[in-house]
């Protein structure tokens, strides 16, 4: 799974456990609180389209499949037509679907950025799903990426947080601790790499390098006040928040702490470094974490922060967001598929597969790996992950792909340069579809 703002959005700030939860959903769900006559539904047999980038069974298990086909048991009355999107082709699948005029009744969205790249499709792409009572057992916070205007339009799956997993195992055996500061993280790098282990697995994949700088990001100070300020032009893409960042980045590639190859390598044989024991730690999100300890159950795969210069500040991911078309025609069903999909009892299943943390507060979990990253995504500093509070998939796409020409090779004056023009033409865009939309 990959990580991926979505209306000008909240910052999330903690999601602190002591919040309430009062709804029991998922499993056996209370129809009533879905506005529904009687069942929730129209009781005439309909089918919905749900749509998605996770219906991959070497991606997400059984669990999603199983969740339909129990949901389907339930309301016999309601079938769900599953339409499978690669995650590398999922933007443009769903773009293609909802402009084309396909049906697509429910659908996914992995990021605020990725929601807000929809929603410029149309203004009134989502469905209204405020005041919807399964709605109560989320964490408030974990719904402002999805709060236009006070209005809630989408329902939050699992968190989970990103930057690096570690072999304990190995940390183990050579008498490593996790480091807390990015001296100390330098200082474990150089050991493991006398060790012949390579320190950071990493790849050539364009999605991998965020991991790392854009934790730093966080620890830099990066939120959505000051993403806004850069993309307004009020900061330039010179800031030392970003900057101090990618060079950071650039320097555990320079020290030769990454695989020397990484410029070939896929991100599926960066994970088998880390899962063979051939390297020690690896950029990604803890939704890595099943497939890593797969290669070799005998490793007990673990996550860890980022380490700063000066803080270290936890990021918060939410994998996907569930969201309804309003277009529909069968809203009511919509909303019942949804609130079943992201309820309790299937957040808690696939938290137990993923070693994810639930946003239903009322969720159990009992992963001792899940619950340490609970521990750091609830605390009170917090932050949605920097790369998601970018105002639009292809910015936050394009952003990166500069970076990652810069980690290659290219000079930081030049990469500079090109995010700045970059940000740049996305403002000018933003204000010519502004004068046009007023001028109508």
């Amino acid at each position: 799974m990959n990580a991926r703002s979505w209306g000008r959005l909240a910052s999330m700030a903690a999601i602190t456990i002591g919040l309430a939860g009062c709804s029991n959903t998922g499993g056996n769900i209370d129809t009533s609180m879905l506005g529904a006559d009687h069942d929730g539904s129209s009781g005439e047999q309909v089918t919905l389209r749900y749509s998605s980038y996770l219906l991959d069974t070497a991606q997400a298990g059984k669990v999603y499949y199983d969740a339909i086909k129990q949901f389907e048991e339930q309301n016999p009355n309601i079938k769900i037509e599953a339409d499978f999107i690669q995650n590398n082709n999922y933007t443009a699948g769903i773009k293609i679907r909802l402009l084309g005029g396909e049906q697509i009744d429910v659908f996914d969205t992995w990021s605020p950025s990725l929601f807000e790249e929809f929603r410029a499709l149309r203004g009134d792409l989502y469905l209204d799903l405020t005041g919807s009572a399964f709605l109560d057992d989320f964490f408030p916070n974990s719904l402002k990426p999805v709060t236009i205007d006070g209005k809630v339009y989408g329902a939050p799956e699992v968190m989970h947080s990103d930057g690096l997993l570690y072999n304990k195992t190995l940390f183990d055996r050579l008498g490593l601790e996790i480091p807390r500061t990015w001296d100390e993280f330098l200082l474990v790098c150089q050991k493991l790499k006398q060790e012949g282990i390579i320190p950071v697995a990493t790849d050539s994949e364009w999605s991998t390098a965020q991991f790392f700088w854009g934790s730093i990001m966080s620890n830099n100070g990066a939120d959505e006040e000051w993403t806004r300020k850069l993309e307004s032009g009020e900061i330039p893409a010179s800031d030392p928040v970003f900057v101090n960042a990618i060079k950071m980045h650039k320097d555990i590639i320079d020290r030769g702490y990454v695989p020397s190859d990484w410029q070939s390598l896929k991100h599926e044989q960066s994970k088998d470094l880390i899962g063979q024991g051939q390297a020690a730690m690896i950029m990604t999100g803890t939704w890595d974490i099943p497939s890593i300890r797969d290669r070799n159950p005998g490793n007990d795969i673990r996550f860890m922060m980022v380490p700063g210069q000066e803080k270290t500040v936890p990021n918060i991911n939410v994998g996907t967001y569930r969201v309804i078309n309003s277009k529909t025609k069968h809203p009511e069903e919509a909303k019942k598929f949804v609130a079943f999909m992201t309820g309790r009892a299937t957040q808690e299943k696939l938290a137990a597969g993923a070693s994810a943390v639930p946003s239903v507060a009322s969720a159990k979990i009992d992963n001792p790996v899940a619950a340490q990253i609970a521990e750091a995504v609830t605390r009170d500093d917090a932050t949605l992950y920097w790369p998601h509070t970018v105002s639009t998939e292809t910015l936050q796409t394009q952003i990166q792909e500069a970076v990652n020409r810069y980690l290659a090779g290219q000079s930081l004056e030049a990469t500079v340069q090109e995010i700045q023009r970059i940000i740049d033409s996305a403002a000018s865009k933003r204000l010519a579809a502004s004068d046009r939309q007023a001028s109508r």
